[in-house]
């Protein structure tokens, strides 16, 4: 790390932010509120890093965040998605064009993911990064 202030906070979607089940996705129940605080607390912009299935757009999970209320906590260009990156999580590619995307260098962001690949993969390509356990406490 390079001592650069965090500008932008990244979090996976599954089993970070809530679970996917065929009946749907579900929040978890401090989701809204940590994203909130995220934005409006400590003034960061707020975004996703997400691997799509075979099939599924960047639009679908545009939609699925709409419907569960999270696309407005995040910053217009912070729905980052597999396809468009053309890169899978871990690996570096996805969360430099993440920070790409956002108009930061990588050293500006951090990632929130409860699998530990992931994690360091955003350590490798230069961001910080915190492994958020899955089932939260409480679940």
């Amino acid at each position: 790390m390079s001592g650069q202030p965090i500008k932008v906070v990244f979090f996976d979607i599954g089993n970070t932010l809530g679970t996917r089940d065929n009946t749907g996705f579900h929040v978890f129940g401090d989701t809204k509120a940590l994203l909130t605080g995220m934005r409006n607390a400590l003034g960061l912009r707020v975004g996703v890093i997400t691997n799509l299935p075979p099939g599924m757009s960047t639009s679908d999970i545009s939609d699925i965040l709409r419907d569960a209320g999270l696309l407005q906590l995040l910053d217009p260009k912070g729905v980052i998605t597999s396809v468009d990156a053309k890169a899978e999580k871990p690996a570096n590619a996805i969360y430099r064009f993440a920070a790409q995307q956002m108009g930061v260098q990588p050293e500006e962001c951090l990632y929130v993911g409860e699998a530990p690949d992931e994690v360091e993969g955003a350590l490798q390509a230069g961001m910080a990064a915190i492994q958020k356990s899955f089932p939260p406490p409480g679940h």
